[in-house]
């Protein structure tokens, strides 16, 4: 079985979007960052911009953020973002 990320983006009202994904990209304080699954831990501070997840077998999601931060352990990928907004879905 290939390796997958679980993905979660939430923001003070709630989650925004949850599931399984192959990568995941954000907007940190220093530079974009990517995560594949097997990803060291990293804690990270986010900006405002727009985080994209390939999800598994779907198109991609994209939710633009107004700050937060970033959580990576274990395949397990935490945003908890000040505003969060789900722009799309590539279709």
């Amino acid at each position: 079985m290939a390796a997958t990320l679980n993905v979660e983006v939430a923001d003070w009202v709630g989650l925004v979007w949850s599931g399984e994904a192959g990568f995941f990209t954000a907007p940190s304080v220093e530079g974009p960052i990517g995560i594949y699954p097997r990803h060291e831990p990293l804690l990270a501070i986010l900006r405002e911009g727009e985080v994209k997840i390939a999800p598994l077998d779907a198109p991609d999601v994209r939710v633009h953020i107004t700050g937060g931060f970033l959580s990576v352990d274990s395949d397990i990928v935490t945003v908890v973002a000040d505003d969060a907004r789900l722009i799309a879905s590539d279709r």
